[in-house]
């Protein structure tokens, strides 16, 4: 299969093509057939990115970025990075199927900082005079909440999968959290990394079950 490259503020090499080309041989040798493969190369100052995307025909995906101040370095990392992961799930990955059912659509959003914190108050009573400052602190206590200013937004399906398996997902790609459908219940469900080593598991409890749990 083809490999898709992308170059940013840093213009196309063949040779460095050739490099990662070479470098994802030892990816592709664990799996018979990967769907697609994309390669990020940027330079920003002297920082030097390569990051790594490849999904595979059973619907898992692969993930792995690293930055140092050589491009070939980048690359070096961000792949032994990827095949450690492969490694410690090569048997579970090969034998992973995707899982049969409907998926849950999720609305991510980016929310500006400054439209959920007291920034914008604070600079306001700061030019009032001291006297009116310490008054309009008491009268204004409780300001009224606005709506939270939305940045940007996307909608994507979760994945239908087991706990299990979104683990292993959500390691391949070097990510703290992951949010899936679960196979179980059908209902959205995110895991996440703990400090720990162990991992955190979010659900939302039947509706028969919330009132048992206060009795």
């Amino acid at each position: 299969m083809q490999t898709h490259f992308v170059f940013r503020q840093m213009e196309s090499s063949n040779a460095l093509r050739g490099y990662a080309e070479e470098r994802l041989e030892k990816i592709k040798r664990y799996f018979a057939d990967p769907l697609r493969i994309s390669c990020t190369f940027s330079v920003d100052k002297i920082m030097h990115s390569a990051s790594f995307d490849v999904t595979l025909r059973n619907g898992l995906q692969l993930h792995a970025s690293e930055a140092t101040e050589n491009m070939y370095s980048s690359v070096d990392m961000a792949l032994a990075k990827m095949e450690r992961q492969v490694r410690r799930y090569k048997a579970r990955i090969k034998h992973h199927k995707a899982d049969e059912g409907r998926t849950a659509k999720v609305k991510l959003g980016v929310i500006a900082a400054e439209s959920v914190t007291d920034r914008h108050i604070e600079e306001d009573e700061a030019h009032l005079p001291a006297a009116n400052n310490h008054a309009a602190t008491h009268e204004s206590a409780a300001p009224p909440e606005s709506s939270p200013h939305i940045i940007r937004q996307s909608e994507f399906h979760a994945e239908r999968m087991t706990v299990h398996a979104a683990i292993m997902q959500m390691n391949l790609l070097h990510k703290q959290f992951y949010v899936f459908t679960n196979a179980a219940s059908g209902s959205i469900t995110i895991v996440y990394a703990l400090e720990d080593g162990n991992f955190g598991l979010i659900e939302p409890q039947p509706e028969g079950q919330q009132g048992q749990q206060g009795q």
